[in-house]
């Protein structure tokens, strides 16, 4: 579903990424990990077109998503890739409810349809009695329960998260994790997850070990 090809990126005189090819199939969920350092936040933000290669392509399902200009990149992530973050990035001024349905509202999509959505993955997860809470009365498992709804509300091809856990205690982070199977197992949902954490890498299917700017 996804192949990048040698990937190069430098920062300033950095040469960050030398190099790199990834696959990624539908349905998988593929840990990459490593020192900090090593490339794997940077290789993360490329393919999800947060940020554009010096070299190299990046495609789904064929399309070379770096010959899009700004604005078809925009609409193309906003579709097609969702995000999770380990700070949560929920907007304080709106309510868990109105946090998942932004990106959306953004896509164009039908207001009624958005939000009838976000309630069901709300409910999903196990948030149905949140839905009118802002963020600051959220516990940090809750707050990103509602980003990883955030994620899923434009049906994305793939979801992209960056030490998803890294910022929450030991049960909340095992609940998280027993969350993104369960969503792979009922949604069919395809993750790639950066991570420190070696029991979530333990039970991905495949994991990508990155060290100096390459997968080793």
């Amino acid at each position: 579903m996804i192949r990048a090809t040698s990937i190069h990126k430098h920062y300033d005189n950095l040469h960050v990424l030398k190099g790199v090819d990834v696959e990624i199939e539908q349905g998988e969920v593929v840990a990459i990990v490593g020192k900090s350092g090593a490339g794997k936040t940077t290789l993360l933000h490329i393919l999800g077109t947060l940020d554009k290669a010096d070299q190299g392509a990046v495609l789904y399902d064929q399309q070379n998503v770096n010959e899009l200009a700004d604005k078809q990149i925009s609409s193309f992530r906003n579709k097609h890739i969702g995000f999770i973050f380990q700070f949560h990035h929920l907007l304080d001024e709106f309510t868990a409810l109105e946090n998942v349905c932004m990106p959306g509202y953004i896509q164009g999509t039908d207001r009624l349809d958005v939000e009838s959505r976000a309630r069901e993955l709300l409910d999903y997860l196990g948030l149905s009695d949140r839905l009118d809470h802002k963020p600051n009365q959220l516990s940090g498992g809750e707050q990103q329960r509602v980003a990883i709804a955030r994620s899923l509300i434009n049906n994305p091809d793939v979801v992209l998260a960056d030490e998803p856990t890294g910022n929450l205690d030991t049960q909340t982070s095992q609940d998280i994790h027993d969350l993104i199977f369960k969503l792979r197992k009922d949604l069919k949902h395809t993750f790639v997850i950066v991570t420190h954490n070696q029991e979530l890498a333990g039970r991905c299917d495949r994991t990508l070990q990155m060290a100096d700017g390459k997968i080793v």
